[in-house]
């Protein structure tokens, strides 16, 4: 088994012992972390989740904080157990990778960063109904798996001038599907987004904690014969 070593990139202010990186912990969750290194000593300067917030501005894109992160400031050395503790992700070593990313502002490196991270392609499932806009049918719905685990219904509607409404997104695990109770993640906040392909990877990814790379339209199947998620963390 391969053992998750933790790569360190070095920014644009290295000189002071400035480094970033962004992983994904056992949960599912993207983060994003930042040290600064004197001598012995290590300060985490600013940690938060990237699969949170992106249809935001500003600082309220990055403000999804860790809620379990209190240490920040603790022996260079300690530094994997911290993460390990308190960022929920093993790491078995330290390594410092200088690229290109040594220069680049914070949402342009994380976003080179999210692009390395999609090696393979990751299939977003849709059962089609209705006529085609923008090469899309203008009813999508799909049971998925997200990267939390958890079985979610997805129904998306073409609503007008090229935009697309939520219909409905709720929770689709066993207890709440026999108890008949409509949980929405309380992670999704658009109801409106860009009805393309683009648009709708954007409000599945960032919005229900998924990493997808690409949309495949299906039809002939019958969506409410069983429980089991058409696509994702299957």
């Amino acid at each position: 088994m391969n053992k998750s070593i933790l790569k360190l990139n070095p920014c644009v202010n290295s000189v002071f012992g400035y480094y970033r990186t962004t992983f994904t912990t056992k949960h599912g969750r993207k983060v994003y972390l930042s040290i600064s290194v004197s001598d012995d000593r290590c300060t985490i300067t600013d940690c938060f989740y990237i699969d949170r917030n992106q249809n935001r501005i500003g600082f309220d894109r990055y403000s999804s904080k860790p809620l379990k992160l209190k240490t920040f400031e603790f022996p260079t050395d300690k530094l994997l157990c911290v993460i390990e503790e308190e960022l929920d992700k093993k790491f078995y070593g330290i390594e410092y990778i200088s690229d290109k990313t040594y220069d680049l502002p914070l949402e342009m490196y994380i976003a080179a960063k999210s692009k390395e991270s999609f090696t393979k392609y990751r299939f977003l499932i849709f059962l089609g109904e209705g006529e085609t806009h923008n090469g899309l049918p203008v009813r999508l719905h799909t049971r998925l798996k997200n990267q939390l685990h958890r079985s979610i219904y997805v129904d998306l509607a073409y609503y007008m001038n090229g935009q697309g409404v939520v219909n409905q997104c709720c929770y689709y695990d066993r207890r709440y599907k026999r108890q008949d109770i409509k949980i929405t993640p309380p992670q999704l906040i658009s109801v409106f987004f860009p009805y393309t392909n683009d648009g709708i990877l954007n409000l599945i990814n960032h919005e229900i904690c998924c990493n997808f790379t690409h949309i495949i339209v299906t039809s002939g199947i019958d969506i409410d014969s069983n429980t089991t998620p058409l696509c994702g963390a299957v």
